[in-house]
């Protein structure tokens, strides 16, 4: 029960296991904000409950159910209804509430649960559409167009997640990394890797499948990728992990080889599985939950990102891992999007690109592994061979300027939106982290020269849209022409400036919601965080001439 002494603080993430570990970032950074001394419960769904021995006893993993009857003597199993307007009656007050999921029900507590403050997504009670029903308030708005404009968005989901709250970021420092690798926090002593010998053994785990087809490897690759690794390193351990439902996809695979592996596809639970991860040297995977599991515990990752899966939003962000994606238009596509190019996404990376990235990786990290007399150099340069075919693009994880994001191994050169996104990247963490997250032009400037190359035209070109929307804003502002007219000529503005369109929606769920409360100050500060946002690419753009 609730400990009087101690703050409260409650954290609804009722999604699959991955979004819970990309939840554990914020969480660390909680804890770091009460320096431990709190008390934290996370709602989680109720198969996800079993990883509570991971956590130290000031985290509570329960679910819906638990949360009624723990604070309001409500059993959903008798009352599937309970009265929501009655929740405030002999409630706990918590000190943080907090929703990380586009969810109804969720949103609907947290707006009527006391709490000193509260963050994430939040139920308007004057709306009874949809889009009405969420308070569209900075990280949550982010969040909300991000996943409608995926290929401008550079910010990682777990970043996402802490932005949702920045009244635990550090004030006061130049730059911050949100993301990262918690597991030296108390309160996560269940998930650290135990120290291992350093014998040369290693041990690859492989996460053999992803919840939707379309991010899933080609099986028949993935298996010439293991008699790669075997043919060249005989030594070392392959086991395959995944869910039951991915057993047949992992029989075929164990099937196509002629020496043994170990194939624990199906034969393990969760909680196996996370003691399987903390063994091992290196997973390779496509986006699922156990990439997120192994970013988390600090296992080195070699990811392979297909179809609706976005480099930039649930990438690996552990420094040092690698991520290899398509070179191909339609990436990252949508999910619910039927493919219309056969999966030619899939065809791009072959066994042979991963297999140099394994070998790069065991180079870097001191074991001296080659094969075949190859050295790093010869290894890096058929990778970057490989690349400008435009088949795959390379990522590492690094810490650039501002947090643990991709970058490209090799230098890029970026489109019209490639280019606006990464510069508007900074912008948007300076406006989601209320100012506590920024960083000097000098290290824009440094990170933007040393990871790409730019067309100086269509940086101009940008540059002048840029100024071409400020002065729109500006212009509005002024005369106060703020209406369902200027929101409709702001839409009709996405349309024609794709590269901008993220920005301008953006915008638009922040006036409108303005506008709905009635609330002027709101509306003014709006328009004086998108004309800092813009001002500042123009600044950083001003450099490129």
């Amino acid at each position: 029960m609730i400990n009087d002494e101690l703050p409260e603080i409650i954290l609804f993430q009722r999604r699959r296991v991955g979004d819970l570990f990309q939840s554990l970032p914020l969480v660390k950074n909680i804890l770091s904000g009460f320096e431990g001394n709190c008390r934290l419960f996370i709602v989680v769904n109720k198969n996800l409950k079993v990883l509570q021995p991971f956590f130290e006893p000031n985290i509570a993993l329960i679910d819906l159910n638990d949360f009624f009857k723990e604070f309001y003597s409500v059993d959903l199993n008798e009352s599937a209804c309970p009265d929501y307007l009655n929740l405030t009656k002999d409630a706990v007050v918590f000190d943080t509430a907090i929703n990380l999921n586009y969810n109804l029900t969720n949103s609907l507590i947290l707006n009527i649960i006391p709490a000193r403050s509260k963050s994430g997504f939040i139920a308007n009670q004057k709306g009874d559409k949809k889009q009405k029903i969420i308070y569209p308030l900075k990280a949550v708005n982010y969040f909300f167009n991000s996943i409608r404009h995926r290929n401008q968005n550079r910010i990682n989901i777990a970043d996402i997640f802490c932005l949702f709250n920045p009244d635990f970021y550090l004030e006061n420092k130049s730059h911050s990394r949100v993301s990262g690798n918690p597991c030296n926090n108390k309160g996560f002593d269940g998930l650290k890797r135990a120290k291992k010998r350093d014998n040369g053994f290693k041990r690859i785990i492989f996460a053999v499948g992803a919840s939707s087809p379309k991010r899933q490897w080609d099986n028949n690759e993935l298996s010439e990728l293991i008699k790669l690794i075997r043919g060249n390193h005989p030594d070392f351990e392959i086991i395959l992990a995944g869910l039951k439902e991915e057993s047949d996809y992992a029989k075929q695979i164990e099937n196509s080889l002629d020496f043994p592996i170990l194939n624990l596809v199906g034969g393990t639970s969760l909680t196996e599985v996370i003691e399987l991860l903390k063994t091992g040297d290196i997973i390779i995977s496509p986006d699922t939950g156990l990439l997120q599991i192994a970013s988390f515990i600090g296992l080195k990752i070699a990811a392979i990102f297909l179809g609706n899966a976005n480099v930039y939003e649930t990438g690996p962000y552990l420094e040092g891992s690698y991520v290899i994606s398509p070179a191909i238009g339609c990436y990252p596509c949508l999910e619910h999007l039927r493919c219309e190019f056969n999966y030619e996404c899939k065809k791009r990376i072959k066994a042979k690109d991963v297999f140099n990235l394994i070998e790069l990786m065991l180079l870097r990290d001191g074991g001296g592994f080659n094969y075949g007399g190859k050295k790093k150099d010869n290894i890096l340069k058929d990778l970057e061979g490989d690349s400008k075919e435009g088949r795959f693009n390379l990522y590492k994880i690094s810490n650039s300027v501002v947090t643990l994001s991709p970058v490209p191994v090799f230098k890029s050169k970026l489109d019209k939106i490639s280019i606006a996104s990464e510069i508007f990247k900074f912008g948007w963490f300076k406006i989601l982290s209320d100012n506590k997250i920024s960083a000097c032009y000098d290290d824009i400037l440094k990170y933007l020269t040393d990871y790409f190359v730019f067309d100086l035209d269509i940086a101009k070109s940008i540059n002048d849209d840029i100024m071409f929307f400020k002065n729109i804003m500006a212009n509005a502002f002024k005369t106060n022409e703020i209406s369902e007219n200027f929101i409709l000529f702001l839409k009709n503005m996405a349309l024609n400036y794709p590269h901008l369109s993220l920005p301008l929606n953006y915008f638009i769920s922040e006036i409108r919601f303005g506008i709905e409360t009635n609330d002027k100050r709101y509306i003014k500060s709006s328009f004086i965080d998108i004309t800092f946002f813009l001002e500042n690419a123009h600044n950083v753009l001003n450099q490129f001439r």
